[in-house]
């Protein structure tokens, strides 16, 4: 499934049209977050279970990071029907990552 690049004007209708999103919030800046693309870039790929990959730029959408109360990235959140089910810090494995969004999907 393609990676969404969100915006203030479109969030909303990405949130309620994808019941289940892993949110990642990063900044063009952050080597972190650079490290973290080709991760998420290759779970977007291989993920089949409907989860939809949703990248947020927090210099570019401020608001919605401040929606979300971020203060450090990389920092993802996992969304199921509209309602954060947890967050994630930091860069990992694509096979971590697998593991910690299942985690708090089943929750």
């Amino acid at each position: 499934m393609a990676i969404i690049h969100a915006k203030e004007d479109d969030f909303d209708q990405i949130i309620a049209s994808h019941p289940k999103i892993l949110l990642n919030f990063w900044a063009e800046w952050c080597a972190p977050c650079r490290c973290f693309w080709s991760t998420l870039d290759q779970y977007a790929e291989i993920e089949n279970r409907g989860i939809q990959v949703v990248k947020v730029n927090v210099d570019k959408q401020r608001k919605i990071a401040d929606r979300f109360k971020v203060k450090g990235i990389p920092n993802s959140f996992v969304i199921v029907d509209g309602e954060v089910r947890g967050m994630i810090t930091g860069k990992m494995s694509c096979d971590e990552l697998s593991k910690r969004v299942e985690t708090l999907i089943a929750k």
